[in-house]
């Protein structure tokens, strides 16, 4: 029985070691991710019996500037998911971000909400999937809303809602 030559052993281990080291750095790495970002929306506005609109957001490219929160009452008192559809002008196909959200209903007799009756609402969340590429997955999300008695919503004067 012949044996392999010395150089031709250390070369066959050799491809074999290199080949294992790549196959177990992709499996390390795993799916690749966008980095995301934040985005800011400075006009939101709607109602209990309609999806939110929001308006003045940040980086149009990947939002087109503005979205729609559904399902229509999202921003009531509890926990809920619901799915944010940008507007996207710039792209193919629809851009989405799912959100998780807390919603807390402050009491009328401290609230920064000017119009009269108004109830003061405090959204507070985290992102759990986002397609538009400008939203960091897990990153927060957060704003201070006013109701007004006829169930109206639009953000606190003088702030954000800010996402991811």
């Amino acid at each position: 029985m012949r044996l392999l030559h010395p150089v031709r052993r250390f070369s066959v281990v050799a491809l074999v070691s290199m080949a294992l080291a790549v196959v177990g750095l992709v499996a390390a790495s795993g799916p690749a991710q966008a980095a995301g970002g934040t985005v800011t929306c400075s006009t939101v506005t709607g109602n209990q019996y309609a999806p939110i609109q929001m308006y003045s957001c940040s980086q149009e490219t990947a939002t087109g500037g503005a979205g729609t929160i559904q399902p229509a009452p999202i921003f009531y008192s509890g926990t809920h998911t619901g799915t944010i559809y940008w507007s996207g002008a710039t792209m193919s196909q629809a851009a989405k971000t799912v959100v998780r959200l807390k919603v807390r209903v402050v009491k009328k007799k401290k609230t920064p909400c000017t119009a009269s009756g108004a109830t003061e609402v405090r959204v507070g969340g985290t992102v759990r999937s986002d397609t538009s590429g400008a939203v960091t997955v897990g990153g927060a999300v957060g704003g201070i809303l006013c109701q007004a008695p006829n169930g109206s919503l639009t953000l606190l004067s003088g702030t954000s809602f800010v996402i991811g």
